[in-house]
């Protein structure tokens, strides 16, 4: 039997190879194709936050402490017939006020009677004296409302007004073995100034004072007068004293207490102290308001520059855009985002605060760029 040729059987099978090359390189250009678009055009998955209300500010906080004010003391000094300075009675008390023509204190049965400061004290005047001194004291006088005239010359009305500021104080006036001769009939009163205390700018309060009772050291110290209010001293580094300017607000806080105050001094810059925790700044001072209870000297206390901002819309600082120097948002809706211009009031720890304006509200979504 003749063998039949099947040359065409090699035609068909490299046609059918070749179509397949064909077909597997189409397919492979294809898909290299969608993958390039796809990373050419990468789908935009919006982000958004949330407007709210909060209170946005930078703040700054340093530590600092209560320091006791400048204090006085006013003394009681021995008279004839005293052997030893005892305070019989107190009708001031810590924390009281201290002024010319009160009784500060009772000390060996005498009197220690306020004098406002101007009156030069270094003698004892007796009827018919003259001088500045006498002038100071009728003026002094005058003040407290006593009938009395300046006229330099210790006389019987001077006296007489003398002896009703005794009478006030509920003591006798002392008087002189020197008869007036313009009053014969009565002891001639005088002038003791161991009976009299100044205070320094002539105000102040009852920093300390000696117990009923109590027997009076060497040099004979009854009280002490605080002549400058206790106030805070914090000390802030470079950063943070831009924060603490004279006259801006500040809040102190120590435990439950927390008032508010506004700077008074800043210092110049001063090196610190490494042994003592003291940090290198500028110590910044503030008063404390009248009328605060829980703060003594010594106390360790908490400043915090600004006082507590008011609640406003915020949001992220990164929400905020910019165009020809006008800020805005773009807010995401369903129907698309639209862009609203809006005024920042305020910046801190990543959060813009905002002035209320139409169109935005609490819980709205803003696009984040």
């Amino acid at each position: 039997m003749k063998r039949v040729p099947r040359w065409w059987l090699v035609v068909v099978a490299v046609v059918v190879a070749l179509s397949g090359m064909f077909a597997a390189y189409w397919a492979g250009s294809q898909a290299a194709s969608m993958a390039t678009s796809t990373q050419d055009t990468p789908e935009v998955i919006p982000v958004s936050a949330t407007v709210e209300r909060r209170a946005v500010a930078q703040q700054v906080t340093v530590a600092g402490k209560v320091v006791a004010g400048k204090t006085s003391p006013v003394t009681a000094s021995l008279t004839d017939g005293i052997d030893r300075l005892v305070l019989t009675s107190t009708p001031k008390a810590v924390g009281d006020p201290v002024a010319p023509g009160e009784l500060l204190a009772v000390v060996s049965g005498r009197p220690l009677l306020v004098m406002p400061a101007n009156v030069p004290m270094y003698r004892d005047l007796v009827a018919g004296d003259s001088g500045p001194d006498v002038r100071a004291l009728q003026e002094g006088l005058a003040g407290f409302g006593f009938a009395v005239k300046a006229t330099g010359t210790f006389d019987q009305q001077t006296q007489d007004a003398l002896e009703a500021w005794y009478k006030a104080a509920g003591f006798f006036a002392p008087t002189s073995s020197i008869v007036d001769a313009s009053n014969k009939s009565a002891p001639a009163v005088m002038f003791r100034w161991r009976d009299f205390v100044q205070v320094p700018g002539d105000t102040g309060r009852v920093a300390s004072i000696a117990a009923t009772g109590a027997v009076l050291a060497e040099d004979g110290v009854v009280a002490q007068i605080s002549i400058a209010e206790d106030t805070i001293v914090a000390r802030a580094t470079v950063l943070q004293a831009g924060n603490f300017a004279v006259g801006s607000s500040v809040t102190v806080r120590a435990g439950t207490v927390s008032v508010n105050t506004s700077v008074t001094a800043a210092g110049a810059f001063t090196e610190g102290d490494s042994g003592n925790n003291v940090v290198p700044g500028m110590d910044i001072t503030f008063p404390i308001p009248p009328g605060t209870v829980g703060l003594a000297p010594g106390q360790s206390v908490t400043a915090t520059s600004g006082s507590v901002p008011a609640e406003s819309l915020a949001v992220p600082l990164i929400a905020i855009r910019q165009e020809s120097g006008i800020a805005y948002v773009q807010l995401g809706a369903d129907e698309g985002s639209k862009r609203i211009d809006v005024t920042v009031t305020a910046q801190a720890d990543g959060w813009a605060a905002l002035a209320d304006v139409q169109g935005i509200a609490v819980g709205d979504k803003v696009l984040l760029p």
